[in-house]
């Protein structure tokens, strides 16, 4: 991934339905829409391994010393918050062997490593990707720090999906699944299923150490690979679970003396976070788990593509969910991620791809349709066992738009917490995230001027009314947008100059313009 540039490095793309040649014709005619493509000969058939990697050098300014937030955001980690910096980043990754007839051998190996140097206001070296991966037959085992991106939001020129965006460094983590598409024999290809369950360690983030992921999603889709309308449907959940709070230890409702449970049959609620009488034993639960063990969320997710003469539109939601309950209830029924998405696959001409998207979760089953229901909130994002909110490394987990206290306006109100260790010491702080009820407006534009130059803009519009606990002030609104030019030279040299922008009430900085430029070398070759 470019800084500010949502292409990212070779071979450690991860899969996008829309631009991959199983569901999109390689070229078009004038003649017949849809040719098939042709098929290489067996003669020309040869196995070989794929590698690929890149060195890239480059420098971060901002008038204000805080990097804008498209800048920044969705860049899994790699760009610091605080300029002016210099960066440096080492990519190398292996993916499975493949022949000339896309076939891939029943078993194989591969990996990736990056690795990213930030000297200057900060002086940090990241290890952004490190991990091994395994395939047999469609099943994949991976370990490891891995990019990854979840639902069905799966450009990576959308402003992120809900629950897992690319925000943050990957956590560390094994995960077993079907990373492709795998038809269901019986209904000769119309139905087919992918998907993946994982096991991952947050680490310590300041108040809570040494807590676990939870982390599964299931998709479905409908239509065979090169039908013209194939329709989506996906269900993801993830959990923060286990680990030792010190602020709680004098809290015997939310732990046993700091420790939040982590025994076989919580991990069986966390799997499956089911109301069961087993929680109400309370030496192994506390009352605050009594309805579920640890910290959940996810998505409920539909889509549709639709193939036309020269490309592929997708139409897409993701409805939300943090008390299981709104799921089923649709009391949050107008919260949710809804886009739109154009991917062109003629080569001619300047437009490439283009994403709008509508984000709102600003209802959180309390408001419907302009009405009060009353009740509990979602409070997306937000735990009490767990302050640092859904967040890593100071980062939101999900979606850009729920904003890092670290990141707002000293201006705007944030969530105080505070607990005593049984030595009498007060631990006191903030909530990691300040504002999870947003309405905003998106718009992602990818094209190409001519033969070695590409374009990319983003652009966003939003309204933050911070929490129910703790709202904003009317008319807290933030613009944000970023402008990049890549020129791609013929020996996999690309420079690469980006420009963003922020303006409004919402981030520490009323207004700023920074900056980036960069040289990358990039190369990929059989072994």
């Amino acid at each position: 991934m470019f800084l500010g540039v949502t292409i990212l490095p070779v071979g450690a793309s991860p899969t996008d339905s829309l631009k991959s040649s199983r569901n999109l014709p390689l070229s078009v005619n004038r003649h017949r829409h849809w040719p098939a493509s042709p098929t290489p000969s067996v003669a020309n058939s040869r196995t070989f391994p794929r590698w690929a990697g890149f060195v890239e050098l480059g420098g971060l300014a901002s008038s204000s010393g805080l990097t804008p937030f498209w800048l920044q955001t969705n860049q899994y980690g790699v760009v610091p918050k605080e300029t002016p910096t210099g960066l440096i980043r080492l990519n190398a990754s292996r993916t499975y062997r493949i022949d000339s007839l896309e076939k891939r051998r029943k078993t194989d190996l591969g990996y990736g490593v990056e690795l990213a140097g930030q000297v200057g206001q900060v002086n940090h070296l990241l290890v952004v990707e490190a991990y091994l991966k395994a395939r047999w037959g469609v099943v994949e085992l991976f370990a490891g720090r891995r990019r990854q991106r979840v639902g069905l939001a799966e450009s990576a020129l959308s402003s992120g999906s809900y629950i897992w965006s690319g925000n943050t460094l990957p956590l560390p983590q094994v995960q077993i699944g079907l990373p492709n598409y795998v038809p269901i024999g019986f209904t000769n290809g119309w139905v087919a299923l992918k998907g993946f369950i994982a096991h991952g360690w947050f680490g310590n983030d300041g108040y809570v150490q040494g807590s676990y992921l939870h982390q599964k999603a299931i998709y479905l889709r409908l239509g065979r690979p090169q039908a013209r309308v194939q329709f989506y449907s996906a269900f993801t959940h993830v959990a923060q679970w286990g680990g030792y709070a010190p602020f709680l230890e004098q809290d015997p409702t939310s732990s046993f003396k700091g420790q939040l449970a982590t025994s076989w049959d919580a991990f069986v609620n966390v799997l499956l976070p089911l109301k069961t009488d087993a929680l109400k034993d309370r030496t192994k639960f506390t009352t605050f788990d009594q309805n579920r063990v640890g910290d959940h969320r996810g998505t409920a997710e539909v889509a549709v593509d639709v193939r036309l003469a020269q490309g592929t539109i997708r139409l897409y939601q993701q409805h939300f969910y943090d008390v299981g309950r709104k799921l089923y209830n649709l009391r949050n029924i107008e919260d949710g991620l809804y886009g739109l998405r154009y991917v062109r696959n003629e080569r001619r001409g300047f437009l490439r791809e283009v994403v709008l998207e509508l984000f709102n979760s600003g209802n959180q089953g309390v408001l419907q349709f302009g009405r009060s229901l009353g009740g509990e909130p979602e409070n997306y994002f937000l735990n009490g066992q767990y302050p640092a909110s859904w967040s890593y490394r100071g980062r939101t987990i999900g979606t850009p738009f729920m904003t890092q206290s670290s990141d707002a306006s000293a201006e705007l109100p944030r969530l105080p917490f505070s607990g005593y260790t049984t030595s009498n010491q007060l631990i006191e702080g903030v909530h990691g995230i300040n504002n999870n009820r947003v309405w905003a407006l998106y718009g992602g534009l990818a094209g190409r001027l001519g033969a070695h130059w590409r374009v990319e803009s983003k652009v966003s519009f939003s309204r933050n009314y911070g929490t129910f606990t703790a709202p904003f002030p009317a008319g807290t609104n933030q613009w944000s947008a970023l402008g990049s030019l890549i020129h791609a030279g013929p020996t996999g040299t690309q420079v690469i100059v980006s420009l963003a922008y922020d303006q409004g009430r919402l981030l520490a900085s009323p207004q700023q313009v920074g900056g980036y430029v960069g040289l990358r070398k990039q190369w990929g070759h059989p072994l």
